[in-house]
C-alpha cells in the first residue's frame, strides 16, 4: 500500500472530521472493543483537529489520496506530564502524540504504526529527544501497538479528565530518539 504522511491543510478538515465520525461509529458497535472510550460528538471533534491545524501540528496519512489516518504532533507537554518518571527529564524537548486516529477501513494496515514512526521524523526536525504519549488505561490494543513500536511504559497517570470524559487513569509511554 502506497502511503504518504504530510502536514494537513484546511482542505483536509472535512475528511478528518469524516474519519473521526466513521471511527467513532465503528467503536460504538457492540462487538467492537472501544479501548479509547471515544464517542461521536464528544471526542475527538473537528475543533480538536482545527486546533492542531492552526498550530501547524496536524498531519494526515493518505492512501490513494484518501485520508487513512491522522495525528497531532504536539510541541508542548501538559503540566500533568511533570509527574511522570520519564527516561529523560520532563523539560527535555519532546513531541507528544495526540489524537492518533485510523479510519476503520484501514485498521490493521500499518497506518497507526506509520504515524507513530513518523513522530520520530518530526521530532528530529524539531530537535526533540523523545516522543511521548498517553492512552486510556483500558485501551489494550493501543498499548500493544505502542510497545511493539518501541515505546517504553512509564506508568499510570491521572490526567484530570474524569469530570470531562469520565476517564481517570492513562497509560504513559515514551520513546527516545
Amino acid at each position: 500500500m502506497d502511503m504518504q504522511i504530510r502536514k494537513a491543510t484546511e482542505r483536509d478538515m472535512d475528511g478528518i472530521e469524516q474519519l473521526y465520525n466513521a471511527l467513532n461509529d465503528y467503536l460504538a458497535r457492540p462487538e467492537v472493543e472501544n479501548g479509547p472510550r471515544w464517542s461521536r460528538g464528544v471526542y475527538p471533534l473537528r475543533e480538536h483537529a482545527q486546533e492542531g491545524l492552526d498550530a501547524g501540528e496536524l498531519y494526515v496519512a493518505t492512501i490513494q489520496g484518501r485520508i487513512a489516518g491522522t495525528v497531532i504532533y504536539l510541541s508542548q507537554q501538559g503540566e500533568e506530564y511533570r509527574q511522570v518518571n520519564w527516561q529523560l527529564p520532563y523539560d527535555a524537548p519532546a513531541v507528544v502524540i495526540h489524537i492518533l486516529a485510523v479510519h476503520p477501513d484501514y485498521l490493521g494496515c500499518g497506518v497507526g504504526t506509520a504515524l507513530l514512526d513518523y513522530a520520530a521524523v518530526v521530532g528530529r526536525e524539531r530537535g526533540a529527544q523523545a516522543v511521548r504519549l498517553d492512552t486510556y488505561e483500558e485501551n489494550h490494543s493501543a498499548a500493544r501497538l505502542y510497545e511493539k513500536c518501541g515505546f517504553s511504559y512509564r506508568g499510570l497517570l491521572d490526567l484530570g479528565l474524569e469530570e470531562i470524559y469520565g476517564l481517570k487513569w492513562y497509560r504513559i509511554y515514551e520513546k527516545l530518539l
